[in-house]
């Protein structure tokens, strides 16, 4: 049975032996979907369908060491995706039909042959290093031997497994695929997880893993990025409990680049409404805004927060609490805070272009306390904002909520998480058409300035929004 219609690929000759290797630079959508048949004991129990959404963007590694001439990652490109679950996310249809997702992140690079080491691990992409490339150059039918990496749940429990993958690549040589050109490799490799190869950071009751796996890729030609990936797996899962959890069936990748936009037109509509920045340090010459002395605040969570009475609230602590740390306690959560220019933006909102697009930082927006609750205050921003988010109608917004560190973490992720929610809906009423908004929080973790002013709290209660590209 043949892996694609006639119609989409175009099989020709290779001529000569090729350097595989890994360039991508952009950013781009992720979908892995899945359909196995599952059986408990032995016993089939029914289909397992489950489709794992993403956008991956580049980005700046977060420790300016590892870009550090010498580096053994000097030349690998960084990315911060937003994943989502589809099948989990449709639970809340008012929320899907707007086309907004709640999304965990991962931060992660990739080197040129393909390698894939995770920074920031919440359990996606679930294939890590796959597929790698030989430093050699390669015929069709040649094959070469490389380490990979799975991250599993199969009993979705929220603890993912990392697995070990040896895997076998073969060269099938150049064809075309929609009108692009690519190659296509097959790769085949055996599941075997136990005691030797325990994960410690995984499910603690997952004792073992045996089956195998045959997958035929399709990577451009150009820069080596894989666009479609098929996996035939029959896998067996054991627990300490006695439980055998079998699975037959495909897992299915795509990948599929983001729409350009014209940065231009959108930036020097942004000029009118916000600050701009030229480059990734620079105000713009044009800005008008009033001096202040504004300090660089770090991380929640390092010990030497002076944390406010009890009975106050998460939002009601952000306004008294002091929560300044040093960069010390930076390096060691391994978060960074972004430097703001010692003056008061325009309109409250600094706009930049940055590794993954546009983005849009819009400070001490005007919630209700401990609630994602905006006030009436804040539609002319939000109006402002929305008219020129319009202008990219096809583009994918990533939409961070950020709070003033006050010594409640979990309060404070979770206020951030809703308040950034909230801008997305808001912003769709407001007539912006995106395909999807991709909403995640940060809580205090990410100043952009100190949390022991009110001034200070009040620059690191914001929303940032990313045009993505």
């Amino acid at each position: 049975m043949a892996l694609f219609a006639a119609s989409d690929t175009g099989i020709f000759a290779q001529a000569q032996a090729v350097k595989l290797h890994y360039s991508g630079k952009g950013g781009y959508s992720l979908v892995e979907r899945t359909n196995l048949r599952r059986y408990v004991n032995g016993k089939y129990v029914g289909l397992t369908s489950r489709e794992v959404r993403s956008f991956v963007s580049p980005s700046e590694p977060p420790l300016m060491r590892f870009k550090a001439k010498g580096s053994v990652y000097e030349n690998d490109q960084w990315y911060d995706g937003s994943f989502y679950v589809m099948e989990e996310t449709l639970r809340n249809s008012q929320a899907a039909g707007a086309g907004i997702h709640e999304a965990v992140q991962s931060v992660f690079h990739i080197s040129k042959n393909g390698q894939l080491t995770m920074y920031k691990d919440n359990g996606y992409p679930s294939f890590r290093s796959f597929p790698a490339y030989t430093a050699d150059k390669v015929n069709v039918g040649e094959s070469w031997k490389a380490v990979a990496e799975r991250s599993v749940d199969p009993l979705n429990k929220g603890i993912f497994t990392k697995i070990p993958m040896q895997v076998l690549y073969t060269f099938s040589g150049a064809e075309t695929y929609r009108g692009q050109a690519v190659y296509r490799i097959k790769a085949i490799w055996q599941t075997y997880y136990d005691a030797q190869n325990r994960d410690f950071g995984g499910d603690s009751s997952l004792q073992k893993a045996r089956g195998g796996h045959k997958a035929d890729i399709i990577v451009l030609q150009e820069t080596g990025e894989p666009i479609l990936t098929i996996d035939n797996v029959d896998e067996t899962f054991f627990w300490i409990d006695g439980t055998q959890v079998n699975f037959k069936g495909t897992i299915t990748l795509f990948t599929e680049f983001l729409p350009a936009f014209d940065s231009q037109r959108i930036m020097a509509a942004l000029n009118r409404v916000a600050t701009v920045k030229n480059g990734k340090n620079g105000m713009d010459k044009n800005f008008s805004g009033t001096e202040k002395s504004v300090s660089v605040g770090t991380v929640a969570g390092s010990g030497k927060l002076a944390v406010p009475d009890k009975k106050l609230s998460a939002e009601k602590s952000e306004k008294v609490a002091s929560a300044g740390k040093t960069e010390k306690s930076l390096s060691k959560t391994g978060l960074s805070a972004e430097k703001i220019d010692d003056v008061l933006p325009k309109n409250n909102i600094v706009a930049e272009e940055v590794s993954a697009g546009i983005r849009l930082s819009i400070r001490d927006i005007k919630f209700a306390p401990d609630s994602a609750q905006i006030l009436s205050g804040e539609s002319k921003r939000l109006d402002e904002i929305a008219e020129v988010l319009k202008m990219a109608p096809n583009a994918q917004f990533l939409v961070e909520g950020h709070t003033a560190s006050v010594g409640k973490p979990a309060g404070e992720q979770k206020l951030s998480e809703q308040r950034a929610c909230k801008i997305a809906e808001e912003l769709k009423a407001r007539g912006v058409k995106a395909g999807t908004f991709i909403c995640r929080g940060f809580g205090g973790t990410k100043p952009v300035a100190s949390n022991e002013t009110d001034e200070g709290r009040a620059q690191n209660r914001r929303v940032e929004i990313t045009i993505l590209k």
